[in-house]
């Protein structure tokens, strides 16, 4: 085999093990570099075979990278083009979705949700607010309730803050919220307000179920701008997946 095809898939393989297991946030960036570097080791070894056995595999292999290609550009720009924050469109609800908890303290995901609320609630004093997520490992309260604290301790009057800690997913997050809000009398046909991560809109809308999802993106601060790149790459393979297993 030739260098122009292993010595990229080392590359790969060394890169993806410093992702994978060193800085574990962008864990996802190095698995796919991991199966990078299996296609090149592939690929090159495909290549350099002249049986029609190989050939036709070289093909193949070719025909399916192009078609992953073209799924992922159309997923990936979805997943960039509801990455914006809809000011414009009255709201008769609020929820914000979930993100980890290290102890009480908001992880940087949950943070810049929490900011991109607030920020949003600034001309909306009286609707409602629901915060949802349950407690996960790592976590020494619920993400609904750190959620709930943080904006109570930025002005935000408990009445409006209606508490949903049972969901451990983004499918839970909203199923759950709208069950919540449909107790608290709000029409589910009205424009609700989903505050979330930019790269977590377009599955977010998905899960939705229907109009009235308004999206207000929290953007991550650009100083993480590749953990942002891995998290919008990340979003593409899950909005396939949801796509594809509902």
């Amino acid at each position: 085999m030739k260098k122009r095809y292993w010595i990229p898939a080392a590359m790969a393989v060394l890169l993806g093990a410093l992702f994978a297991f060193g800085y574990t946030p962008m864990r996802f960036s190095g698995y796919l570099l991991f199966a990078a570097a299996v296609f090149l080791l592939l690929w090159g070894f495909l290549a350099g075979r002249r049986g029609k056995l190989a050939k036709v595999l070289w093909r193949v292999l070719l025909a399916c990278l192009m078609l992953g290609l073209g799924v992922f550009t159309v997923l990936e720009a979805q997943v960039i083009r509801y990455g914006r924050t809809d000011r414009e469109t009255a709201v008769s609800a609020v929820v914000i979705l979930g993100a980890g908890v290290n102890g009480t303290v908001p992880s940087l995901s949950l943070q810049v949700r929490l900011e991109a609320a607030l920020d949003y609630l600034q001309d909306k004093p009286d609707i409602p607010i629901v915060v949802t997520g349950s407690q996960g490992p790592g976590e020494d309260i619920s993400e609904a309730r750190c959620m709930a604290d943080w904006l109570m301790a930025r002005g935000i009057s408990e009445d409006r803050i209606l508490l949903e800690d049972q969901a451990d997913n983004t499918e839970e997050n909203i199923q759950f919220s709208r069950e919540l809000l449909a107790d608290k009398g709000i029409d589910l046909t009205d424009n609700i307000a989903v505050v979330t991560s930019d790269y977590h809109l377009y599955r977010a809308s998905l899960l939705w179920g229907g109009p009235g999802m308004v999206p207000v993106a929290a953007h991550m601060p650009s100083r993480f701008f590749a953990l942002t790149v891995n998290y919008y790459i990340r979003e593409a393979f899950a909005a396939a997946e949801l796509l594809v297993f509902g």
